[in-house]
């Protein structure tokens, strides 16, 4: 027990030690009778403090763990793990209860380990706090400029628009006064986007009930006649631009073509648009006219770029659509919101092959 690289002790109730190895004397103040050493004489602990101390433990079979200070020297490394338990020992005067105290280098040893480890997890956490701040940071500065990009977007459609406009006011041909028409209902049904989300502050979502409430209200007030009224219902329905961009130009489009094509001669009518909620979570988009129809109009989407334009916008959203001829014209476009970038190139190609739609 001597050898032993341990403080080990053993304590009578009095506090007296009545054994101690050489690691245990180290660093230890020597009493003024060597043949008197108490427990205070090795670790750092008053006499009301051990006293209860060596009680307790007396009081047990079962090792039990606490740490001491050893005697005459300072800092968190002088610290000592110890267990300490009872036992019933053989003295001249008879049996006594004493107390056997033994370094615990492996408590210790975890205790360290884990301080470490305490530490090296803060770090990390701080680490990690920074980094998410700095993340957080970017993605207000990206929405900032992304919003700034939307504003000047929106001026430079509304630009585009007054050239277009001035264009048409210069040019003395019919046909090219009516293409310069179209043209300016175009870039209006995607300045309207670009308006609805510097309204709001938004860069990626709008309102598709106000886009296209906006849409049909241009069209009222600068093609439909007097004779022709274009109604509205439209549900609530929250777009990403991916989706309300071709939404606002096929209105646009299958609109303009019911009010200039299914209303001759001043015949009066209604241009009906419907937008809707579906119970599977598809958006259902309705444009009906009580018109002559479209076998009988003239000059139908069927047949002109407008139909192209219509077909390829609908494949860009992933839609069903489809056109039903009785009492008027009917258009239906069914379609489930997505935010999935691969639809856009796939809608990009189809702006350029154009895709089949079905009629009844």
């Amino acid at each position: 027990m001597a050898r032993l690289d341990l403080e080990l002790a053993v304590i009578g109730l009095d506090g007296c030690v009545l054994y101690a190895n050489d690691r245990a004397h180290a660093g230890s103040i020597r009493p003024d009778d060597p043949a008197r050493l108490y427990i205070g004489d090795l670790w750092d602990v008053d006499p009301t403090t051990s006293a209860a101390l060596l009680r307790s433990l007396a009081g047990s079979s079962n090792w039990q763990a606490f740490s001491l200070r050893r005697r005459g020297v300072g800092g968190a490394d002088d610290v000592v793990p110890l267990r300490g338990r009872g036992f019933l020992a053989e003295t001249p005067e008879g049996p006594a209860v004493q107390v056997l105290l033994m370094q615990d280098p492996g408590r210790g040893r975890q205790f360290d380990e884990h301080r470490q480890l305490i530490q090296r997890l803060n770090g990390e956490l701080a680490n990690r706090r920074r980094v998410e701040q700095r993340l957080v940071d970017l993605l207000a500065a990206q929405k900032r400029l992304h919003r700034e990009l939307v504003h000047r977007v929106k001026n430079n459609l509304t630009l585009l628009n007054s050239l277009v406009r001035i264009g048409r006011q210069r040019c003395g041909a019919p046909d090219a006064r009516e293409q310069f028409d179209q043209l300016e209902r175009r870039i209006l049904s995607v300045e309207v986007i670009h308006e609805l989300l510097d309204q709001e502050q938004e860069t990626e979502f709008v309102a598709g009930d106000a886009l296209l409430q906006r849409v049909c209200r241009e069209l009222q007030a600068s093609l439909a006649p007097p004779s022709v009224a274009i109604e509205c219902d439209l549900a609530p329905v929250r777009l990403h631009i991916r989706d309300a961009t071709p939404l606002g130009l096929i209105v646009n489009e299958l609109a303009t073509n019911a009010v200039k094509h299914a209303f001759p001669n001043g015949r009066t009518g209604r241009v009906m648009l419907r937008l809707a909620n579906a119970p599977d979570g598809a958006v259902e988009m309705t444009v009906a006219d009580d018109g002559i129809g479209l076998l009988a109009a003239p000059d139908t989407p069927r047949r002109g770029s407008g139909s192209r334009i219509v077909r390829a916008l609908a494949a860009q959203l992933g839609a069903a659509l489809t056109c039903t001829v009785g009492t008027g014209t009917l258009w239906q476009l069914r379609f489930r919101p997505q935010e999935d970038a691969a639809r856009v190139d796939d809608g990009e190609h189809a702006l350029s092959h154009g895709q089949a739609v079905s009629s009844h």
